[in-house]
């Protein structure tokens, strides 16, 4: 009688094999899902402190640029008006070729990314600049430009 089960003994494999499959197609696309989520979640911060932005603008950036709309271009280019801006475009300016080629529109997430390291976002870029590693000094900085560019 034991016997009597064996014809059906390899449709029932296959459909477990065919339930293993799915769950695991399933387990790799909330993977995937939960990996994207992650990224996204790093790429576009929550906003800063602009208190704490201001003052490593002035610590940081202000001996090269300014945010004036009425001053002219120091090292650095005129910061007024960066956001919605290309790069390599305030008038009067000499940009390195590689910073003119870019072609990016500057924006929160480019300016994360550019801030963390200006020469690897920009390869050729004659920023002197090191960059900012924190993820938070990058954020309270860009939540104060964002103020004070426009």
């Amino acid at each position: 009688m034991a016997w009597s089960y064996l014809p059906y003994l390899p449709q029932e494999l296959d459909e477990l094999e065919s339930i293993w499959a799915k769950e695991q197609q399933e387990a790799a696309a909330n993977k995937a899902t939960s990996q994207k989520t992650k990224e996204r979640s790093l790429q576009s911060p929550p906003p800063g402190d602009a208190k704490k932005g201001a003052n490593l603008f002035k610590t940081r950036c202000a001996q090269c640029h300014t945010v004036v709309e009425s001053e002219g271009n120091k090292i650095g280019p005129n910061l007024h008006g960066l956001f919605g801006r290309k790069t390599g475009s305030v008038e009067g300016f000499s940009y390195t070729d590689a910073n003119k080629a870019k072609g990016i529109t500057w924006n929160e997430d480019t300016l994360f990314e550019y801030l963390e390291n200006p020469k690897k976002y920009i390869p050729g870029t004659k920023m002197a600049f090191g960059g900012l590693k924190k993820a938070k000094d990058r954020n309270d900085l860009i939540t104060w430009l964002r103020e004070e560019t426009k």
